[in-house]
């Protein structure tokens, strides 16, 4: 939005959307938070209000016709809604590829028809697209122009009443109601079972304002963990070993040079209809780009308090597995293309634009 701003200042920009779109001026029809439901079931649940948000994007459409309509990530909602916009006559473009290489490839021919200009954010999806005739670009991963505004490392240590001379387990648990309904107790496990090994280690809990404190209690009353709210990064990049929910917290903690353990628990049927599903060797982020299993994945029944501490520990005490893994991490910021990735992307609808 920012980018395109700077080719003509007069845009408009309406639609679905966050606290820093909405920041950025976005008109937001529905918040963000409101659509954020992950799993099967989960989504089931929900249909009745994403068929409301559907009908009032496609109604606004059509009232505003507006020159352009880019869709983010978002693929169960935002396919349907791109045959709709192409429908209407609306130019659609499309950054953040949906996982289609990984499951529901026959998405693909339905993409095919909507889909004025892809722009991915991993280089392998760019030849996967161009194989299938969709126009993509590219665009490199924003997270590599991200502005982190990380303190030095005692500072935050200072600030929050860390000891320097104590290891710091960072918990970022997700950000979705359902993420930390299903990581709390397994947190709380790991927890327990890390302080038995290593009486001295102290955690530090990313957490949100826009959940509710309820979600955050059973944390709060353990003297050993702190809750940071709304600033993860300086605890993703100061912390000794941060263990992530999988998405892409576990990029950003994986560029910034941390060791992980990555988790991931979803409703049971929710996860047997997506193994079914599913064609990919990898879920976690840094390991899909490098194409190795640099960082452990702990899903479901792995996802327990007792692996979990197990994989940390491992990272906390033997030299020789953590520097294996920073060694394969090096490589992702190689692989995760050059900052500008906003400007590419503005510069190519902008052009179709004028």
């Amino acid at each position: 939005m920012a980018a395109l701003k700077t080719h003509n200042p007069d845009h408009v920009f309406w639609g679905l959307g966050g606290d820093m779109m909405e920041a950025e001026g976005l008109e937001a029809l529905y918040h963000a938070r409101d659509l954020s439901v992950t799993g099967f079931i989960e989504v089931i649940k929900h249909l009745s209000f994403f068929k409301e948000v559907m009908g009032s994007v496609i109604h606004e459409s059509e009232i505003r016709k507006p020159n352009a309509a880019i869709l983010l990530d978002y693929p169960g909602f935002n396919i349907r809604l791109g045959v709709k916009l192409k429908a209407l006559g609306i130019p659609v473009y499309y950054y953040i590829s949906p996982q289609v290489w990984a499951w529901k490839k026959g998405r693909v021919k339905t993409m095919r028809q909507f889909i004025k200009r892809m722009f991915v954010i991993f280089p392998f999806e760019e030849e996967f697209y161009k194989k299938q005739g969709i126009p993509v670009t590219f665009a490199g991963h924003p997270v590599v122009e991200k502005d982190f505004k990380l303190s030095e490392r005692s500072e935050f240590f200072k600030l929050h009443g860390f000891d320097e001379s104590k290891p710091l387990v960072a918990l970022l648990p997700g950000s979705r109601r359902n993420e930390m309904e299903r990581h709390t107790q397994p947190l709380l496990d790991t927890i327990a079972l890390l302080s038995q090994e290593q009486p001295d280690i102290q955690f530090v809990l990313a957490g949100l304002s826009s959940l509710s404190d309820s979600y955050y209690d059973p944390f709060s009353q353990l003297e050993s963990v702190k809750i940071v709210r709304d600033n993860p990064y300086p605890m993703m990049a100061h912390a000794d070993v941060a263990i992530v929910a999988s998405g892409t917290a576990t990029l950003e903690t994986a560029y910034l040079g941390t060791p992980l353990v990555v988790i991931y628990k979803i409703a049971p049927v929710s996860y047997l209809i997506g193994k079914l599903l599913v064609d990919i060797e990898h879920i976690a982020m840094p390991n899909l780009i490098i194409g190795d299993r640099a960082v452990p994945e702990l899903i479901q029944s792995e996802a327990s308090g007792q692996t979990i501490a197990t994989e940390a520990l491992k990272l906390l005490t033997d030299s020789p597995v953590k520097r294996k893994m920073l060694n394969k991490l090096e490589t992702l910021k190689e692989l995760l293309g050059q900052p500008g990735c906003a400007k590419i992307i503005a510069a190519e609808i902008q052009k179709d634009l004028d």
